[in-house]
């Protein structure tokens, strides 16, 4: 694929990666839909495939350094965020689970690496990569600087999808426990912060049991 097609495609998709894999560089055959539900996991360090998200959440979990029957979320990824295999990172005990259910391209690690690593496009996904993980690091540790209700206001403010003026849904599945693991509290303060955002109208829930945020530009 040249230069001049990636170009075009990336008029089209979200990442250079996404472009490539829409290309014809990778057959239809190597790459399996997948849908992870509720309860179920990506282990790391005991996979070999990559998972490219198409849809939903993948919540980035690892035990607490201080206590392992304690989890802390480190990341939401989201549309076109990539997991990658044992093979391509180095990090131990980090699973993904998804808020409430996601759609994924499976791809066979090895046979991955044998068609990246031959495309001229290699270094520019591996930095594309590598910033996308830089930038959800740092808004993870940015966070911290402030209280624990702008924590959680922050929170809703980069994963909210905007559905008319001033008005935005949360995603589902986005609860106490999330909540909590993410802006390094407890889920009884996570839920209070809730009842607190409910009582002055910025958290709503909808008829569809989703919640809605409201931003507070005062």
């Amino acid at each position: 694929m040249d230069y001049l097609t990636i170009n075009k495609l990336l008029i089209r998709d979200k990442t250079v990666l996404q472009s490539i894999i829409n290309s014809s560089d990778f057959e239809e055959n190597i790459l399996q839909k997948v849908v992870i539900r509720k309860g179920e996991r990506i282990i790391q360090n005991t996979d070999n495939n990559i998972y490219i998200i198409k849809e939903g959440y993948l919540a980035k979990m690892i035990a607490h350094e201080k206590d392992a029957d304690r989890m802390v979320c480190q990341a939401f990824l989201s549309t076109s965020d990539i997991v990658w295999g044992n093979q391509f990172s180095s990090e131990v005990g980090v699973i993904y689970e998804p808020l409430s259910s996601a759609v994924v391209t499976k791809i066979d690690a090895n046979t991955f690496f044998n068609i990246l690593a031959t495309h001229p496009f290699f270094t520019d996904v591996l930095i594309e990569s590598l910033n996308r993980n830089e930038e959800l690091a740092k808004l993870y540790a940015q966070q911290f600087q402030y209280e624990l209700r702008e924590r959680v206001v922050k929170l809703f403010e980069q994963l909210a999808i905007q559905i008319s003026i001033n008005k935005f849904a949360l995603p589902r599945g986005l609860d106490s426990y999330y909540i909590a693991a993410y802006c390094g509290t407890s889920r009884t303060s996570a839920s209070r912060i809730i009842r607190e955002l409910k009582k002055i109208d910025i958290l709503k829930k909808n008829k569809n049991g989703i919640l809605n945020f409201r931003k507070n530009n005062t």
